[in-house]
């Protein structure tokens, strides 16, 4: 777990303080664990005030009850698969006192009946920290609740982001963060669900470094021009971590 994350462990899992103790959150102590990936994009999300958001593939809830933290009146939808992971943001959602605001669907997002639960076309905002490796790609046990988070086994990127498409309203906003190598592939998704990509960032370890991760947001009717943030350097020169990459760990900086 990175910096800035305050662990309690109890028995097969850890209650973890973010967001300098705004949120507590529960996970497993093996498996999938999230990294500040998730925190990125919470941070990166552009300004605004979405009423409806939907956190799809949400694990744990932390992007999703991030954003709630974020944007105080906005409800906000947590579509998890797996049963534990779901059980899970169930909890996190109570002990983060945000029941009135925020819900868990357990259910695969990309199920007809999962569809017509969500009510197509009413979220301002879609957000997803989703499996980031195509199926095959390391030794990872594939009937694994890890396996499943991490590799494309249930929730292939071209049809997620069909999905994210239909969830949203006109002028509704898509954002993810994403592998920098699969960068092209997660464009032609975009382009091929017709959801045009409005702002993109690159993720570096370090000044100098090739990009591991980017954060795209794309809105739905958008017709304006691309735009490429500054790059976002996660750790300066001695390890620590950069002014922005503390903000979004809600450090001071």
């Amino acid at each position: 777990m990175d910096k800035g994350v305050a662990s309690v462990a109890l028995g097969e899992l850890t209650c973890d303080s973010i967001l300098r103790g705004r949120l507590r959150l529960w996970q497993p102590v093996t498996g999938y664990r999230f990294s500040i990936d998730p925190l990125l994009l919470i941070d990166f999300v552009g300004d605004g005030a979405p009423a409806k958001i939907a956190d799809l593939g949400a694990g744990v809830g932390v992007v999703g009850l991030g954003l709630a933290r974020r944007f105080e009146l906005a409800h906000v939808t947590l579509v998890e698969l797996q049963p534990r992971l779901a059980e899970l943001s169930r909890r996190n959602i109570t002990e983060n006192g945000l029941t009135e605001r925020c819900q868990v669907i357990e259910a695969d997002v990309l199920a007809v009946p999962t569809r017509r639960l969500l009510a197509g076309g009413s979220f301002d905002l879609v957000a997803s920290c989703p499996p980031y490796y195509p199926v095959g790609h390391g030794g990872v046990n594939p009937d694994s609740e890890e396996a499943i988070a991490r590799h494309e086994l249930r929730l292939p990127l071209p049809k997620l982001v069909a999905a994210a498409k239909r969830l949203v309203g006109f002028r509704g906003r898509v954002a993810f963060v994403y592998p920098s190598p699969r960068l092209s592939e997660l464009l032609v998704a975009m382009a091929e669900s017709a959801l045009p990509v409005r702002r993109l960032r690159l993720v570096h370890p370090h000044a100098g470094e090739p990009a591991q991760r980017v954060m795209v947001e794309a809105q739905k009717g958008y017709r304006g021009g691309l735009q490429i943030e500054p790059p976002l350097y996660v750790r300066e020169a001695d390890g620590r971590y950069s002014a922005q990459a503390r903000r979004a760990l809600g450090e001071p900086d």
